[in-house]
Protein backbone atom coordinates (compact mmCIF):
# COMPACT_ATOMS: atom_id res chain seq x y z
CA UNK A 1 0.00 0.00 0.00
CA UNK A 2 2.99 2.04 1.05
CA UNK A 3 4.22 1.85 -2.63
CA UNK A 4 0.83 2.47 -4.06
CA UNK A 5 0.78 5.90 -2.47
CA UNK A 6 4.49 6.93 -3.67
CA UNK A 7 2.91 5.84 -7.46
CA UNK A 8 0.11 8.25 -6.75
CA UNK A 9 2.34 11.09 -4.75
CA UNK A 10 4.83 10.75 -7.33
CA UNK A 11 3.54 9.56 -10.81
CA UNK A 12 0.46 10.02 -12.75
CA UNK A 13 -3.18 8.32 -12.75
CA UNK A 14 -2.18 6.84 -16.18
CA UNK A 15 0.95 5.41 -15.27
CA UNK A 16 -1.18 3.70 -12.13
CA UNK A 17 -3.50 2.52 -14.26
CA UNK A 18 -0.47 0.97 -16.33
CA UNK A 19 0.95 -0.55 -13.48
CA UNK A 20 -2.68 -2.17 -12.16
CA UNK A 21 -3.46 -3.46 -15.66
CA UNK A 22 -0.12 -5.51 -15.86
CA UNK A 23 -0.80 -6.74 -11.70
CA UNK A 24 -4.32 -7.36 -13.46
CA UNK A 25 -2.68 -9.56 -16.42
CA UNK A 26 -0.34 -11.19 -14.38
CA UNK A 27 -2.04 -12.03 -10.66
CA UNK A 28 -3.95 -14.84 -11.41
CA UNK A 29 -0.94 -16.68 -13.58
CA UNK A 30 0.99 -15.90 -10.75
CA UNK A 31 -1.26 -16.81 -7.74
CA UNK A 32 -2.28 -20.22 -10.09
CA UNK A 33 1.93 -21.05 -10.03
CA UNK A 34 2.04 -20.37 -6.17
CA UNK A 35 -0.44 -23.36 -4.99
CA UNK A 36 -1.22 -21.39 -1.92
CA UNK A 37 1.62 -23.81 -0.91
CA UNK A 38 2.54 -21.32 2.27
CA UNK A 39 -0.62 -22.27 3.70
CA UNK A 40 0.26 -26.29 3.41
CA UNK A 41 3.19 -25.53 5.08
CA UNK A 42 2.33 -23.53 7.73
CA UNK A 43 -0.73 -25.93 8.38
CA UNK A 44 1.38 -28.70 8.53
CA UNK A 45 4.50 -27.60 10.30
CA UNK A 46 7.21 -28.59 7.13
CA UNK A 47 10.95 -29.68 7.28
CA UNK A 48 13.53 -28.69 5.36
CA UNK A 49 13.01 -31.58 3.01
CA UNK A 50 9.23 -30.12 2.29
CA UNK A 51 10.34 -26.51 2.00
CA UNK A 52 13.38 -27.63 -0.86
CA UNK A 53 10.78 -29.74 -2.40
CA UNK A 54 8.11 -26.44 -2.50
CA UNK A 55 10.44 -24.37 -3.63
CA UNK A 56 11.58 -26.04 -6.47
CA UNK A 57 8.33 -27.00 -7.82
CA UNK A 58 7.10 -23.19 -7.26
CA UNK A 59 10.35 -22.28 -9.31
CA UNK A 60 9.71 -24.57 -12.25
CA UNK A 61 5.95 -23.81 -12.62
CA UNK A 62 6.50 -20.01 -12.32
CA UNK A 63 9.27 -20.34 -15.01
CA UNK A 64 6.33 -22.06 -17.10
CA UNK A 65 4.46 -19.22 -16.73
CA UNK A 66 6.25 -16.68 -18.66
CA UNK A 67 4.91 -18.25 -21.64
CA UNK A 68 1.45 -18.35 -20.74
CA UNK A 69 1.51 -14.88 -19.71
CA UNK A 70 2.83 -13.67 -23.26
CA UNK A 71 -0.07 -15.26 -24.57
CA UNK A 72 -2.33 -13.59 -21.80
CA UNK A 73 -0.50 -10.77 -22.97
CA UNK A 74 -1.01 -10.86 -27.04
CA UNK A 75 -4.72 -11.01 -26.33
CA UNK A 76 -5.44 -8.76 -23.38
CA UNK A 77 -2.69 -6.79 -22.62
CA UNK A 78 -2.20 -2.92 -23.35
CA UNK A 79 -0.09 -1.61 -25.80
CA UNK A 80 3.62 -0.55 -24.64
CA UNK A 81 3.05 -1.95 -21.34
CA UNK A 82 4.98 -5.39 -22.13
CA UNK A 83 7.87 -4.54 -20.28
CA UNK A 84 6.60 -2.95 -17.73
CA UNK A 85 4.13 -6.65 -17.45
CA UNK A 86 7.06 -8.85 -17.33
CA UNK A 87 9.09 -6.91 -14.32
CA UNK A 88 5.65 -6.89 -12.52
CA UNK A 89 5.78 -10.88 -13.06
CA UNK A 90 9.77 -11.13 -11.90
CA UNK A 91 8.65 -8.86 -8.82
CA UNK A 92 5.76 -11.37 -8.18
CA UNK A 93 8.74 -14.49 -9.04
CA UNK A 94 10.92 -13.04 -5.90
CA UNK A 95 7.36 -12.65 -3.63
CA UNK A 96 6.67 -15.78 -4.25
CA UNK A 97 9.95 -17.28 -2.95
CA UNK A 98 9.38 -14.90 0.43
CA UNK A 99 5.70 -16.06 0.72
CA UNK A 100 6.73 -19.96 1.05
CA UNK A 101 9.94 -18.64 3.75
CA UNK A 102 6.83 -17.17 5.51
CA UNK A 103 4.61 -20.13 5.56
CA UNK A 104 7.22 -22.33 6.81
CA UNK A 105 8.27 -20.15 10.00
CA UNK A 106 5.32 -19.36 10.56
CA UNK A 107 4.46 -23.17 11.49
CA UNK A 108 7.35 -23.44 13.45
CA UNK A 109 5.50 -20.23 15.32
CA UNK A 110 8.99 -18.04 14.89
CA UNK A 111 6.61 -15.13 14.15
CA UNK A 112 9.63 -12.80 15.62
CA UNK A 113 11.54 -13.86 12.95
CA UNK A 114 8.75 -13.46 10.05
CA UNK A 115 8.19 -9.77 11.63
CA UNK A 116 11.93 -9.00 11.43
CA UNK A 117 11.81 -10.10 7.53
CA UNK A 118 8.65 -7.95 7.20
CA UNK A 119 10.05 -5.18 8.66
CA UNK A 120 13.20 -5.11 6.70
CA UNK A 121 11.65 -6.11 3.59
CA UNK A 122 9.17 -3.24 3.89
CA UNK A 123 12.10 -0.41 4.58
CA UNK A 124 14.03 -1.79 2.09
CA UNK A 125 11.38 -1.40 -0.94
CA UNK A 126 9.88 1.58 -0.23
CA UNK A 127 13.08 3.46 0.37
CA UNK A 128 14.74 1.80 -3.01
CA UNK A 129 11.42 2.45 -4.59
CA UNK A 130 10.85 5.97 -3.44
CA UNK A 131 14.32 6.90 -4.46
CA UNK A 132 14.27 5.63 -7.86
CA UNK A 133 10.62 7.11 -8.02
CA UNK A 134 11.85 10.20 -7.20
CA UNK A 135 15.03 10.60 -8.84
CA UNK A 136 14.03 9.26 -12.12
CA UNK A 137 9.97 9.01 -12.23
CA UNK A 138 10.76 6.02 -13.94
CA UNK A 139 8.07 3.39 -13.33
CA UNK A 140 10.25 0.58 -14.82
CA UNK A 141 12.93 1.76 -12.85
CA UNK A 142 10.58 1.67 -9.49
CA UNK A 143 9.65 -1.88 -10.25
CA UNK A 144 13.03 -3.05 -10.72
CA UNK A 145 13.88 -1.62 -6.89
CA UNK A 146 11.32 -3.73 -5.74
CA UNK A 147 12.75 -6.69 -7.17
CA UNK A 148 16.00 -5.93 -6.13
CA UNK A 149 15.01 -5.15 -2.59
CA UNK A 150 12.75 -8.85 -2.32
CA UNK A 151 15.80 -10.38 -3.50
CA UNK A 152 18.41 -9.39 -1.06
CA UNK A 153 16.26 -9.84 1.86
CA UNK A 154 15.61 -13.65 0.16
CA UNK A 155 19.58 -14.06 0.69
CA UNK A 156 20.65 -12.07 3.30
CA UNK A 157 17.88 -13.34 5.72
CA UNK A 158 14.91 -15.47 5.01
CA UNK A 159 17.20 -18.46 3.58
CA UNK A 160 19.56 -18.51 6.67
CA UNK A 161 16.81 -17.86 8.74
CA UNK A 162 14.80 -20.72 7.23
CA UNK A 163 18.07 -23.44 7.92
CA UNK A 164 18.23 -22.23 11.39
CA UNK A 165 14.67 -22.37 12.12
CA UNK A 166 13.94 -25.95 10.64
CA UNK A 167 17.20 -27.55 11.48
CA UNK A 168 16.93 -30.88 12.93
CA UNK A 169 13.33 -31.01 12.54
CA UNK A 170 11.01 -33.86 10.22
CA UNK A 171 7.93 -34.22 8.99
CA UNK A 172 7.59 -37.19 7.74
CA UNK A 173 3.78 -37.41 7.35
CA UNK A 174 4.08 -34.19 4.79
CA UNK A 175 7.27 -36.47 3.17
CA UNK A 176 5.34 -39.28 2.23
CA UNK A 177 1.65 -36.93 0.75
CA UNK A 178 4.35 -34.76 -1.08
CA UNK A 179 7.57 -37.10 -2.51
CA UNK A 180 8.33 -35.38 -5.16
CA UNK A 181 7.19 -31.98 -7.34
CA UNK A 182 4.62 -34.03 -9.48
CA UNK A 183 2.60 -35.77 -6.98
CA UNK A 184 2.62 -31.93 -4.71
CA UNK A 185 1.35 -30.16 -7.92
CA UNK A 186 -0.99 -32.81 -8.91
CA UNK A 187 -2.39 -32.62 -5.32
CA UNK A 188 -2.25 -29.02 -4.83
CA UNK A 189 -3.51 -28.15 -7.64
CA UNK A 190 -7.03 -27.73 -6.69
CA UNK A 191 -5.49 -24.95 -4.43
CA UNK A 192 -3.72 -23.04 -7.09
CA UNK A 193 -7.20 -23.15 -9.33
CA UNK A 194 -8.29 -21.24 -5.98
CA UNK A 195 -5.99 -18.79 -6.00
CA UNK A 196 -6.06 -18.27 -10.00
CA UNK A 197 -9.45 -17.74 -9.37
CA UNK A 198 -9.34 -15.39 -6.11
CA UNK A 199 -7.09 -13.18 -8.25
CA UNK A 200 -9.31 -13.34 -10.88
CA UNK A 201 -12.21 -12.16 -8.74
CA UNK A 202 -10.33 -9.33 -8.05
CA UNK A 203 -8.71 -8.32 -11.05
CA UNK A 204 -12.11 -8.72 -13.45
CA UNK A 205 -13.73 -5.75 -12.10
CA UNK A 206 -10.36 -4.31 -12.74
CA UNK A 207 -10.12 -5.24 -16.35
CA UNK A 208 -13.77 -4.14 -16.98
CA UNK A 209 -13.11 -0.99 -15.91
CA UNK A 210 -9.78 -0.68 -17.85
CA UNK A 211 -11.54 -1.44 -20.94
CA UNK A 212 -15.05 0.14 -20.27
CA UNK A 213 -14.16 3.39 -18.74
CA UNK A 214 -10.46 4.03 -19.37
CA UNK A 215 -6.67 3.43 -17.85
CA UNK A 216 -7.45 6.24 -15.32
CA UNK A 217 -9.97 5.80 -13.74
CA UNK A 218 -9.04 2.04 -13.27
CA UNK A 219 -5.98 4.43 -11.53
CA UNK A 220 -8.29 5.65 -8.91
CA UNK A 221 -10.31 2.18 -8.52
CA UNK A 222 -7.43 0.36 -7.82
CA UNK A 223 -5.64 2.45 -5.58
CA UNK A 224 -9.19 2.82 -3.45
CA UNK A 225 -9.68 -1.30 -3.52
CA UNK A 226 -5.87 -1.46 -2.10
CA UNK A 227 -6.81 0.20 0.98
CA UNK A 228 -8.46 -3.11 1.55
CA UNK A 229 -4.96 -3.98 2.56
CA UNK A 230 -5.20 -2.22 5.99
CA UNK A 231 -7.49 -4.80 7.40
CA UNK A 232 -6.05 -7.32 5.49
CA UNK A 233 -3.07 -7.29 6.84
CA UNK A 234 -4.54 -7.60 9.64
CA UNK A 235 -6.38 -11.04 8.95
CA UNK A 236 -3.62 -12.71 7.25
CA UNK A 237 -1.74 -12.21 10.73
CA UNK A 238 -4.71 -13.81 12.45
CA UNK A 239 -4.59 -16.60 10.18
CA UNK A 240 -0.48 -16.97 10.26
CA UNK A 241 -0.75 -16.77 13.99
CA UNK A 242 -3.97 -19.03 14.92
CA UNK A 243 -3.82 -21.26 11.96
CA UNK A 244 -0.60 -23.22 12.81
CA UNK A 245 -2.77 -24.26 16.26
CA UNK A 246 -4.77 -27.35 13.92
CA UNK A 247 -1.57 -28.86 14.26
CA UNK A 248 -0.17 -29.75 17.44
CA UNK A 249 4.17 -29.98 18.10
CA UNK A 250 3.78 -33.44 16.45
CA UNK A 251 2.53 -32.48 13.53
CA UNK A 252 -1.19 -33.86 14.29
CA UNK A 253 -4.49 -32.48 13.52
CA UNK A 254 -5.93 -30.83 17.08
CA UNK A 255 -9.55 -32.19 17.72
CA UNK A 256 -12.41 -31.15 16.30
CA UNK A 257 -13.84 -29.36 19.72
CA UNK A 258 -10.34 -27.27 19.95
CA UNK A 259 -10.94 -26.50 16.02
CA UNK A 260 -14.10 -25.25 16.56
CA UNK A 261 -12.99 -23.03 19.26
CA UNK A 262 -10.55 -21.92 17.01
CA UNK A 263 -13.00 -21.04 14.12
CA UNK A 264 -15.14 -19.18 16.65
CA UNK A 265 -12.33 -16.49 17.23
CA UNK A 266 -11.24 -16.20 13.88
CA UNK A 267 -14.64 -15.11 12.48
CA UNK A 268 -15.00 -12.93 15.73
CA UNK A 269 -12.41 -10.99 15.42
CA UNK A 270 -12.36 -11.28 11.57
CA UNK A 271 -15.59 -9.13 11.56
CA UNK A 272 -15.06 -6.76 14.32
CA UNK A 273 -12.01 -5.35 12.27
CA UNK A 274 -14.33 -5.15 9.04
CA UNK A 275 -17.17 -3.29 11.04
CA UNK A 276 -14.28 -1.00 12.44
CA UNK A 277 -13.15 -0.43 8.92
CA UNK A 278 -16.64 0.77 7.52
CA UNK A 279 -17.72 3.15 10.56
CA UNK A 280 -14.01 4.89 9.96
CA UNK A 281 -14.50 4.75 6.32
CA UNK A 282 -17.98 6.81 7.03
CA UNK A 283 -16.77 8.82 9.41
CA UNK A 284 -12.89 9.91 8.57
CA UNK A 285 -12.91 8.82 4.79
CA UNK A 286 -12.54 12.03 3.06
CA UNK A 287 -10.11 12.95 5.49
CA UNK A 288 -7.98 9.64 5.00
CA UNK A 289 -8.21 9.68 1.44
CA UNK A 290 -6.90 13.13 0.91
CA UNK A 291 -4.06 12.53 3.83
CA UNK A 292 -3.04 8.86 2.16
CA UNK A 293 -3.41 10.23 -1.53
CA UNK A 294 -4.67 13.74 -2.69
CA UNK A 295 -7.94 15.97 -2.44
CA UNK A 296 -8.98 14.31 -6.46
CA UNK A 297 -10.16 11.30 -4.40
CA UNK A 298 -12.31 12.83 -1.97
CA UNK A 299 -15.22 12.82 -5.06
CA UNK A 300 -14.99 8.90 -4.59
CA UNK A 301 -15.76 8.91 -0.99
CA UNK A 302 -19.16 6.64 -1.29
CA UNK A 303 -16.84 4.17 -3.69
CA UNK A 304 -14.44 4.02 -0.76
CA UNK A 305 -16.76 3.05 1.54
CA UNK A 306 -18.96 0.48 -0.30
CA UNK A 307 -15.16 -1.11 -1.03
CA UNK A 308 -15.08 -1.39 3.04
CA UNK A 309 -18.44 -3.07 3.08
CA UNK A 310 -17.06 -5.62 0.54
CA UNK A 311 -13.93 -6.12 2.28
CA UNK A 312 -15.93 -7.51 5.76
CA UNK A 313 -17.74 -10.40 2.99
CA UNK A 314 -13.95 -10.87 1.62
CA UNK A 315 -12.36 -10.95 5.22
CA UNK A 316 -14.70 -13.86 6.24
CA UNK A 317 -13.98 -15.63 3.05
CA UNK A 318 -10.14 -15.10 3.53
CA UNK A 319 -10.36 -16.42 6.95
CA UNK A 320 -13.07 -20.05 5.74
CA UNK A 321 -10.70 -20.19 2.81
CA UNK A 322 -7.57 -20.64 5.52
CA UNK A 323 -9.46 -22.73 7.45
CA UNK A 324 -10.77 -25.40 5.18
CA UNK A 325 -6.98 -25.80 3.70
CA UNK A 326 -6.04 -26.48 7.36
CA UNK A 327 -8.66 -29.49 6.86
CA UNK A 328 -7.05 -30.19 3.55
CA UNK A 329 -10.49 -29.70 1.81
CA UNK A 330 -9.03 -28.11 -1.51
CA UNK A 331 -11.11 -29.23 -4.34
CA UNK A 332 -14.42 -28.00 -2.65
CA UNK A 333 -12.82 -24.35 -2.68
CA UNK A 334 -12.44 -24.57 -6.48
CA UNK A 335 -16.11 -25.07 -7.18
CA UNK A 336 -16.94 -22.62 -4.59
CA UNK A 337 -14.59 -19.97 -5.71
CA UNK A 338 -15.88 -20.54 -9.43
CA UNK A 339 -19.14 -20.12 -8.73
CA UNK A 340 -18.38 -16.63 -7.50
CA UNK A 341 -16.05 -15.66 -10.50
CA UNK A 342 -19.57 -16.41 -12.71
CA UNK A 343 -21.58 -13.88 -10.89
CA UNK A 344 -18.29 -11.41 -10.73
CA UNK A 345 -18.13 -12.30 -14.72
CA UNK A 346 -22.08 -11.76 -14.76
CA UNK A 347 -22.53 -8.51 -12.36
CA UNK A 348 -19.22 -6.90 -14.09
CA UNK A 349 -20.79 -6.85 -17.38
CA UNK A 350 -23.85 -5.12 -16.54
CA UNK A 351 -23.35 -2.81 -14.04
CA UNK A 352 -19.87 -1.36 -14.90
CA UNK A 353 -21.07 -0.12 -18.50
CA UNK A 354 -24.56 1.52 -16.64
CA UNK A 355 -22.84 2.69 -13.41
CA UNK A 356 -19.32 3.23 -13.87
CA UNK A 357 -17.18 2.51 -10.60
CA UNK A 358 -20.07 2.22 -8.74
CA UNK A 359 -21.17 -1.06 -10.47
CA UNK A 360 -17.67 -2.19 -10.18
CA UNK A 361 -17.77 -1.99 -6.33
CA UNK A 362 -21.58 -3.62 -6.47
CA UNK A 363 -19.96 -6.77 -8.47
CA UNK A 364 -16.78 -6.85 -5.88
CA UNK A 365 -19.46 -7.06 -3.21
CA UNK A 366 -21.84 -9.38 -4.43
CA UNK A 367 -18.94 -11.78 -5.86
CA UNK A 368 -17.42 -11.98 -1.91
CA UNK A 369 -20.95 -12.66 -0.78
CA UNK A 370 -21.25 -15.73 -3.05
CA UNK A 371 -18.37 -17.18 -1.75
CA UNK A 372 -19.33 -17.10 1.55
CA UNK A 373 -22.42 -18.98 0.56
CA UNK A 374 -20.85 -21.47 -1.27
CA UNK A 375 -18.03 -22.20 1.42
CA UNK A 376 -19.67 -22.19 4.51
CA UNK A 377 -21.29 -25.78 4.61
CA UNK A 378 -18.14 -26.90 3.28
CA UNK A 379 -16.60 -25.49 6.90
CA UNK A 380 -19.53 -26.75 8.91
CA UNK A 381 -19.36 -30.13 7.94
CA UNK A 382 -15.27 -30.31 8.29
CA UNK A 383 -16.61 -28.97 11.86
CA UNK A 384 -19.80 -31.20 12.35
CA UNK A 385 -18.90 -34.38 10.64
CA UNK A 386 -21.16 -36.98 9.83
CA UNK A 387 -19.73 -39.83 11.34
CA UNK A 388 -18.82 -38.03 14.38
CA UNK A 389 -22.48 -36.94 14.77
CA UNK A 390 -23.59 -41.30 14.44
CA UNK A 391 -20.78 -41.96 17.04
CA UNK A 392 -22.53 -39.47 19.43
CA UNK A 393 -25.73 -40.53 18.85
CA UNK A 394 -25.10 -44.16 18.93
CA UNK A 395 -23.52 -44.24 22.07
CA UNK A 396 -26.03 -42.27 24.23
Amino acid sequence: WMILTLLIKWSTPLNIGYFNYALAITAPIVMFCWLNASTILTAERAGLTNFWLFIKTRFSLLSAGVFVLLGVYYFFGEADILLLTLLVYLNKYMESFADLAYGFLQGHTAFKEVAVSKIFRSLLNVSGAALVLFTTHSIHGFVLALIAGNLIMLLVYDLPTIRRVGRGFDNQTLDLRYRSGKELFLKAMPLGFVALLIALNANIPRLFVGHAIGTEELGYYASIAYLLVLGSLFIHSLIAVLLPNFSSETGERQSLPELRKLTRSMLVMTNVVGILLIIGAIFFGKWGLTIFYNASFVQYHLIFVLMMVASLFFYNSTVIQALLTGFQQFRIQTISIFGSVVVNLVACSLLIPLYGLYGATIAYTLCAVTQIVLLLPALYRSLYPRDVALVVEQSS
